[in-house]
């Protein structure tokens, strides 16, 4: 039932969880020309290589890669209403966690880099990408609601 207006959201949402998985959360620039980039799977400096002082504890690209299967696999749930409302707001949550925790680790990388010098933050498509997620997953659980609310009432009338 991809035509349903909530499947095109979930959709659209797992595109975007796909999708953040290649694109930089963030770069920050340093004073002595030097360029740090945080991706989904870590930290890179300017030539490539990985910093493993100040890796991040989170696996972003597991987590993105999860929301992305989940919210496929909450589109093939439509015949179970109240299932694919349960899956979708525990989806919305793990994306709000995913969000916080994104936030947390941006805070300590910057902490880490700074050491008495100043730098530069340009933030990657990753961040606004999950708040459109998670909007998303917010009007498909309404429509979600509201198919239910239009099904039960029809089976009231019969």
């Amino acid at each position: 039932m991809i035509q349903r207006r909530q499947s095109l959201y979930l959709l659209a949402a797992a595109l975007l969880a796909a999708a953040a998985i290649f694109r930089p959360i963030a770069t920050y620039r340093l004073d002595e020309g030097r360029s740090v980039v945080f991706l989904s799977t870590g930290l890179e400096d300017q030539a490539g290589s990985s910093i493993t002082e100040a890796e991040p504890r989170v696996p972003f690209a597991a987590l993105f890669g999860l929301l992305s299967a989940g919210l496929v696999v909450s589109i093939f749930l439509f015949k179970d209403r109240p299932r694919q409302m349960r899956v979708v707001r525990g989806l919305f949550l793990l994306g709000f966690g995913v969000l916080a925790f994104l936030v947390i680790t941006d805070r300590s990388i910057q902490v880490y880099l700074t050491q008495g010098q100043r730098i530069d933050v340009s933030y990657g498509a990753p961040g606004p990408m999950l708040i459109a997620m998670l909007l998303l997953l917010f009007l498909a659980e309404r429509a979600i609601r509201a198919d239910d609310e239009l099904v039960r009432s029809a089976d009231r009338l019969r």
